[in-house]
């Protein structure tokens, strides 16, 4: 058997503490890894699992493999990266979580446009409510405003991105253009109860009671009554893009600025230097710097 192979198996049981998983993750039988796990075990003359009925225990040996094979695919990665990438052709599948944020349609389209560049690679794309569902799903890519600590999984920053407010034209003319951040606790203000934010609006220098009568936890419904003038919206820039190149919303008081809000890609480790990851990571990146949507 292939060393490689099974070595890339046998991380993705330990990191999925479960051999159906696993194989699904790899896109291989159960019985594959089984026999796999079985032949490094006989190789290496050790014992790295004990099995039970419900559970998987890694013995020592097991967890000194796991750490010294999580370093070899380290390496090759950065091997693999001396190579021209933008030549390689990138092919498989890859599930991506996002948990409901207004990231999604902005991430959607630049997933659809990397794969236009790469049409041998199939993306299959699953919308969750909340982080904690990124412990139990079986993905190979999560992208969240929240911040995951987990054991299996690496959650590394991509960039981050500011919330301004904006309202529509018709509305600032009928209540006036707010001067000050003060002036705002006396405008009729959207307010989203997703994020427990509730009726604050957060600046670096100040805090902001806001009042109004819609609230919603969808940012597109908060995005179609600003545009219907109901109020002012504090949103992520990125958000509204669209709707401000198209004149529908504007900015107001643009120099005022939030604290930074983080997205974070998350990824089990076994796929930690995964080509079609990187690239992906990567593309994201680019882009957003490229559209002035995200920070350094």
């Amino acid at each position: 058997m292939n060393m490689l192979h099974c070595l890339k198996s046998f991380l993705a049981v330990v990191d999925y503490k479960n051999f159906s998983a696993a194989a699904r993750n790899l896109h291989i039988s159960s019985s594959k890894i089984s026999k796999q796990i079985t032949w490094l075990e006989d190789e290496l003359k050790i014992k790295l699992l004990v099995r039970s009925t419900t559970s998987l225990i890694l013995t020592e040996k097991g967890y000194y493999l796991y750490k010294q094979a999580l370093t070899l695919f380290e390496q090759l990665g950065k091997i693999k990266a001396i190579g021209n990438t933008e030549k390689l052709e990138l092919k498989g599948s890859l599930r991506i979580y996002f948990t409901v944020t207004p990231m999604i349609p902005y991430l959607t389209s630049l997933s659809i446009e990397f794969i236009k560049t790469h049409p041998k690679l199939e993306i299959n794309i699953d919308i969750g409510y909340q982080a904690v569902d990124v412990y139990s799903s079986e993905f190979d890519l999560a992208m969240t405003f929240d911040k995951v600590i987990n054991q299996r999984l690496v959650c590394t920053q991509l960039f981050s991105v500011q919330r301004k407010i904006f309202a529509s034209p018709a509305y600032l003319k009928e209540h006036g253009v707010p001067e000050r951040l003060q002036d705002i606790e006396q405008h009729r203000c959207l307010i989203n109860t997703l994020y427990g934010l509730q009726n604050k609006w957060i600046f670096k220098k100040n805090v902001i009671s806001v009042t109004g009568n819609f609230k919603s936890n969808n940012a597109d419904l908060l995005k179609q009554a600003a545009i219907s003038g109901m109020g002012l919206i504090w949103v992520p820039c990125f958000s509204v893009r669209n709707e401000v190149d198209a004149g529908l919303l504007v900015p107001v008081l643009p120099d005022e600025i939030s604290p930074e809000i983080n997205l974070y890609a998350i990824y089990p480790k076994h796929l930690a230097y995964e080509e079609k990851i990187r690239q992906l990571l990567t593309y994201f990146y680019e882009q957003a710097l490229a559209d002035e949507i995200a920070n350094n």
